[in-house]
């Protein structure tokens, strides 16, 4: 799993990258702590609508869903072990997992920008 420093204002935070299914499926399950400066982030290739749950995960969150412009659209907090779905209420293409008020405690809010490279290297072999 990659990991990358992501910017929402003038904040920084060390996210852990779950790009393919497997990752995002196990998302932050069984992880028993997460420091303040931590999140994971949950990229798709396309824009749609987001399903999370808690499932074995005991840290309480919350999330934050992205649209392709790289703004937040909705903040949620998530309750640990919960397996009740929380959608996007409309197409986005990231997720953000952090520490339960995270958000409100850096003063970030829903229209914020967050800034992060989404760019994969793609590797070309020529013969």
């Amino acid at each position: 799993m990659i990991s990358k420093k992501i910017t929402i204002n003038n904040t920084t935070l060390k996210v852990k990258c779950a790009d393919t299914r497997a990752e995002q499926a196990r998302g932050l399950m069984h992880t028993k702590s997460l420091s303040m400066d931590q999140g994971m982030l949950f990229s798709y290739p396309h824009d749609r609508i987001l399903t999370f749950w808690m499932k074995n995960t005991t840290i309480p969150l919350s999330i934050a869903f992205i649209d392709k412009n790289k703004k937040i659209v909705q903040i949620e907090d998530l309750v640990p072990l919960s397996e009740e779905s929380i959608k996007s209420n409309v197409k986005v293409k990231w997720a953000l997992e952090v520490n339960k008020g995270w958000f409100s405690k850096n003063s970030i809010k829903v229209g914020d920008k967050v800034n992060f490279s989404h760019n994969k290297i793609n590797i070309r072999v020529l013969k």
